[in-house]
Order: C-alpha cells, then sequence, then structure tokens
C-alpha cells in the first residue's frame, strides 16, 4: 500500500494505470469472485476507482490500494523499487550464471 502511494505522489500511478486486483462478479445469479484487469479511472488518498477491461457494462468498481495485485503489470513493490521509491527486491539481486 505504501508503495502504491509513493508511485501515486511521483505521477507513475495515475488515471492511465492498468492494475489487476480481486472483484465481485454474477455468475447465473451467483456472486463470484474473479481475478481482473481494471482500467484506473480516479486516484484517490486510500483507494481507486477503476472499471474492467474488456466489459461494456461500464461498472465502477472502488478498490483500495491494499487489494491491488499488479500495477502495469508488476508487483507495486518492484515497480517502486524500478523508480528508486523503495528498497531493491529478490529479483534485483538474481545473478543470471550462463
Amino acid at each position: 500500500m505504501e508503495a502504491i502511494k509513493k508511485l501515486r505522489d511521483k505521477g507513475i500511478f495515475n488515471s492511465q494505470s492498468i492494475v489487476e486486483s480481486m472483484i465481485q462478479k454474477n455468475w447465473f445469479g451467483e456472486p463470484v469472485i474473479k481475478r481482473s484487469l481494471l482500467r484506473v479511472k480516479q486516484v484517490n488518498d486510500d483507494n481507486c476507482i477503476c472499471e474492467e477491461l474488456g466489459e461494456a457494462d461500464g461498472k465502477a468498481h472502488k478498490i483500495r490500494y491494499i487489494n491491488i495485485l499488479t500495477v502495469d503489470g508488476q508487483e507495486p513493490n518492484e515497480l517502486a523499487a524500478v523508480y528508486g521509491l523503495g528498497p531493491k527486491t529478490a529479483r534485483f539481486k538474481r545473478k543470471y550464471t550462463e
């Protein structure tokens, strides 16, 4: 959550970002939790308003920052590390031996 706030403050996480999160949808009248890609429409202090990609209904979902799994295809902590906003993750310390 802190990584997303740092990304938001630097303008990297904005209204053009794509996030992945779990949302509730209806499947034959039954509620189902589904992992989905969402386009951010509005950024707030501790949540964002998103629309699901590929859906024509235009339903907005309020997603808390703590429930975001990925931002633009990367985990929030790794993305923050790429921009120097957080500590380096294990992925940066991996050695490539060939």
